[in-house]
């Protein structure tokens, strides 16, 4: 597979210099797989800092519709700021949810689309700005929102989470070891303390596990916390299961994760999709008649180069998978 084109290259090149703050995660990789007709309508759905959405932009005509979408609206502000130079393509940006594409296509007369997009990851904004509470090396305010307007803040949820509740968010969401005994010293600790910090919470594991307490620890106990605030892998299940209807026959499906959570789910949705038949083995004659509705465009995930990497650590567990959807349309 060719990915450095010089046209491509050059692209990325040029979103990376206007984007400035933000840098777009395998950008090349998500151009060079997801973007097959030039004329064609792309939607991505999490806009974030617009890097992937300005590149897939450029590289389209002006026949093209680029569809951006986005729950954040500070997020949406400010990408408006920066403009949509080299754009020629019809653009839409609306405020939604990505699993709620659909509606947005529905608003804007659109059925197929030939592209749909989404990078999974926290934006760097969200991360590095404390107010937003997406960060555990430095204090910043439980809020983790992905929408900042609605919905519980993290300090909310480990307020209302009942001590179970709390040990299954913890055990689903962040894979970590004895969620039970966690569970228990964070609700325990919130009897006589506050935790409406990421420094609160912090202190609240050092107080049981000690000071050497590995980084792994506060990262995989953040993500629950976050995957629960925003509803992350419910958001994916809906969204991937209406890709079906809406894209093209031969549009393409491109999802950036950063987890095993996330990224398992994308790998097995696609699985499932390719498959033929789920008609038992003692079956001689196929009697489910299931379509095969996508084909992997890349057989194991698209990883980050080590010069990427250098450039930008935050790639260094990215997972780009794509599929093609199949000419047969029908329903999972």
């Amino acid at each position: 597979m060719r990915l450095f084109t010089p046209l491509r290259l050059s692209l990325v090149r040029a979103v990376m210099s206007e984007t400035g703050y933000h840098i777009p995660v395998l950008l090349n990789e998500v151009l060079e797989l997801l973007v097959t007709d030039v004329n064609g309508v792309y939607v991505d759905g999490t806009l974030g800092g617009g890097g992937h959405f300005r590149a897939i932009g450029q590289s389209v005509s002006e026949k093209a519709t680029v569809i951006g979408i986005d729950r954040d609206q500070q997020a949406l502000e400010n990408f408006n700021k920066t403009g949509l130079s080299g754009i020629s393509a019809k653009v839409i940006i609306e405020r939604s949810r990505f699993s709620q594409f659909d509606s947005v296509l529905q608003n804007n007369g659109i059925d197929k689309v030939q592209g749909l997009f989404v990078d999974l990851g926290v934006s760097s904004r969200q991360i590095d700005e404390p107010e937003r509470g997406f960060m555990y090396m430095k204090e910043s305010a439980l809020d983790m929102r992905m929408d900042s307007s609605a919905g519980l803040t993290a300090a909310e949820l480990l307020e209302e989470s009942r001590e179970n509740d709390l040990a299954e968010i913890l055990e689903k969401y962040g894979e970590i070891r004895n969620a039970k005994r966690m569970a228990s010293v964070i609700k325990s600790y919130m009897k006589h303390n506050k935790i409406l910090t990421s420094a609160d919470l912090k202190a609240c594991i050092v107080k049981e596990y000690g000071a050497n307490v590995k980084i792994q620890v506060f990262a995989k106990l953040f993500q629950a916390l976050r995957i629960a605030v925003n509803g992350e892998l419910e958001e994916l299940a809906v969204f991937l299961e209406k890709s079906v209807k809406y894209l093209a026959a031969g549009g393409r499906l491109a999802v950036i994760s950063y987890h095993s959570l996330e990224d398992r789910m994308v790998k097995e949705f696609i699985r499932k999709a390719e498959e033929a038949c789920e008609c038992a083995p003692d079956i001689p004659v196929c009697k489910c008649k299931k379509q095969v509705l996508f084909k992997r465009v890349n057989r194991k995930a698209v990883i980050a180069s080590d010069e990427e990497i250098k450039v930008n650590s935050r790639s260094r567990s990215a997972r780009l998978r794509v599929a093609r959807r199949t000419e047969a349309l029908g329903v999972l």
